[in-house]
């Protein structure tokens, strides 16, 4: 028997087989896609997969690796869904041998490659093991995030907040987490993988394995793998144990084993192995039964008083906490020189626009001057009010700020990050996006923006703390039960989808969920527009209330006075995209001095 290595050195050198269904060329890209896959388990490495002539459910992507990687001195056995005699792994196995010149055969002891659908087999793999998966959904991410483009994001940034929801949920609606096939694992402290399609029962199995795991997706054109000694840790909660499958009592009811992964018998009733080779080999007494039971992962078979003393165990959860001036810093964030151009000519297309103007479209370029040279600074406990009508700028400055938009022009800084020395704006994307986790949260207009719909109101908080690295459950609880009672949401709503609810709920979710880590810093976008006038009123009290008891530096962009005379100590007044006044709210509401500050509160008096 050959090595991991061995076999794939000899795959590569075996020119003068055969070329059957797969060329050359295209072993020679998996090999190298696969080699790329060993040297960063858990990564998703891209490859030029082809149309495979195979009969449907074959897995083609399995099939292409197990053709790149075995060599004529190899021996190939298939597994369908456990079975190795079924019509599907019996054909597999031959075409495999046909194409190759190597050897087949059912048992796994005389096996190199075995190439699997659903099943890592019960019989101890070795370091002279290769183990083909063939693999239906490769993305861990495809169930909580549909675009491609994001869910690169997001492994890149390690960015698994969504994938701790979707487990909360699980156990939010089944008091348990019942995901089985595609279970997610983490890889090597880094990626999170599926492990797709083996059960749970599989997955203690590949956490330090003798044996190579390759994993391929024709489909989507995806190699990765699970080198041996290799690192895997399944996602569970700190206090909610991860468990296998497994139904009390039950056995295997042609060989008695009660230590394998059963599955249902169908209308005959009872359970049965799911790999019919080991089931085989018991029977005929030809199985190391100790051996096996020390390996079978029955420590972690559901246990009711196991999952008690994990839920009364002391934890140690990061708690948010009130944040104070850092380094002496009278403010908590800093807004320089801030200015956005839509279009050619940057600070160039300034010239020409402005109030003075009485337009914000560029006379020499036709690019639109959306905000100019905003500055501000907000002390920690103060509310900044910026006001001024549609098109006046100050959406676009908040998205500036926040980083949803790429500002032309200006600096911002953040008290609590490298001490207001670093403008945040020139960090890379994906450390602007941490910041929103623990030290800028945003309440927007529209709740669809900040919320998922379709999960919880305790899920959509849970987001904020997973990702801030909150990892027990009953913490995260505990936590967002007194976020949305403090919001006045009913927490007998507190599981039910945020869809459900009525405007003004999800805008006060939406609003426990910004302060979930307790941000030095809020911004608040149009809070109450889109609300009825009650609904508005009682969301301004929450705010009002919760900006007074918390030392947050908030800045609040509306278009009504009244929103911002409600909230805020001191305002900005902007038009066409600059700041015309600025000044204590009361003394702007009580004696506007600019013609256009004055129009803004004769329509507030009204």
């Amino acid at each position: 028997m050959t090595s991991t290595m061995e076999l794939i050195d000899a795959a590569d050198a075996a020119i003068s087989m055969p070329a059957g269904i797969l060329d050359e060329g295209a072993k020679r890209e998996i090999r190298r896609a696969t080699l790329t896959a060993v040297c960063v388990p858990g990564y998703q490495v891209p490859f030029g997969s082809r149309e495979m002539p195979v009969a449907r459910g074959w897995g083609s992507g399995g099939l292409q690796v197990t053709l790149a990687v075995i060599g004529d001195r190899d021996t190939v056995k298939v597994i369908d869904q456990g079975d190795d005699g079924g019509v599907n792994a019996t054909n597999l196995r031959r075409m495999i041998a046909a194409s190759t010149g190597c050897a087949e055969s059912a048992d796994t002891r005389e096996a190199t490659v075995v190439q699997t659908r659903h099943r890592i087999p019960e019989e101890a793999m070795s370091a002279e093991h290769v183990l083909v998966y063939q693999v239906p959904v490769p993305e861990p991410l495809r169930g909580v995030q549909k675009s491609v483009v994001e869910c690169a994001r997001m492994h890149a940034e390690d960015d698994y907040s969504a994938i701790w929801v979707s487990l909360y949920e699980d156990i939010v609606r089944n008091g348990m987490i019942t995901q089985t096939t595609g279970y997610p694992v983490l890889v090597d402290g880094r990626y999170v993988m599926a492990t797709s399609p083996v059960p749970r029962w599989d997955i203690p199995r590949l956490d330090r394995c003798e044996h190579l795991n390759l994993y391929g997706a024709g489909r989507e054109k995806r190699i990765y793998a699970i080198p041996p000694h290799t690192d895997v840790a399944p996602l569970a909660f700190d206090d909610v144990p991860f468990e296998v499958e497994h139904a009390p009592g039950a056995r295997c009811r042609l060989c008695g084993s009660d230590d394998v992964y059963l599955v249902e018998a169908g209308s005959s009733g009872g359970y049965l192995c799911s790999d019919t080779e080991w089931c085989a080999r018991v029977r005929a007494g030809d199985a190391d039964l100790t051996a096996h039971r020390e390996r079978a992962p029955l420590h972690l078979l559901p246990d009711p008083a196991r999952r008690a003393r994990a839920t009364s165990a002391t934890t140690t959860e990061p708690r948010p906490h009130r944040r104070t001036k850092a380094g002496g810093r009278d403010w908590a964030l800093k807004v320089d020189g801030i200015g956005k151009v839509h279009g050619l000519g940057g600070a160039g297309a300034v010239d020409g626009t402005g109030p003075e103007h009485a337009t914000a479209i560029s006379p020499s370029t036709g690019a639109v001057v959306a905000a100019w040279d905003v500055s501000f600074d907000v002390a920690p406990g103060e509310a900044l009010g910026v006001i001024g009508e549609s098109g006046s700028g100050k959406s676009t400055v908040l998205s500036c700020v926040v980083g949803d938009e790429p500002a032309t022009a200006g600096e911002v800084r953040l008290a609590t990050v490298a001490d207001g020395r670093t403008d945040v704006l020139s960090l890379p994307d994906a450390e602007r996006r941490r910041l929103r986790v623990d030290s800028m949260a945003v309440v927007h207009q529209d709740p669809a923006a900040g919320l998922d719909l379709g999960v919880s109101a305790g899920g959509n908080i849970a987001e904020r703390l997973t990702a801030a690295g909150w990892r027990g459950y009953h913490d995260i609880r505990r936590r967002a039960s007194e976020l949305l009672d403090r919001v006045e949401v009913p927490l007998a709503r507190m599981d039910d989808p945020v869809r459900t609810f009525s405007g003004g709920m999800r805008q006060r979710v939406q609003i426990a969920k910004a302060l979930a880590t307790e941000p030095p810093v809020l911004l608040l976008d149009e809070p109450t527009t889109g609300l009825d006038a009650s609904v508005a009123a009682g969301v301004l009290d929450l705010l009002r209330g919760l900006l007074a008891e918390r030392d947050i530096a908030a800045v609040v962009v509306s278009h009504d006075f009244a929103v911002i005379e409600a909230l805020t100590d001191r305002c900005l007044v902007m038009q066409l995209g600059r700041i015309v006044e600025r000044g204590l709210t009361d003394q702007l509401f009580h004696d506007p001095h600019h013609p256009y500050t004055q129009r803004l509160v004769a329509a507030a008096r009204r």
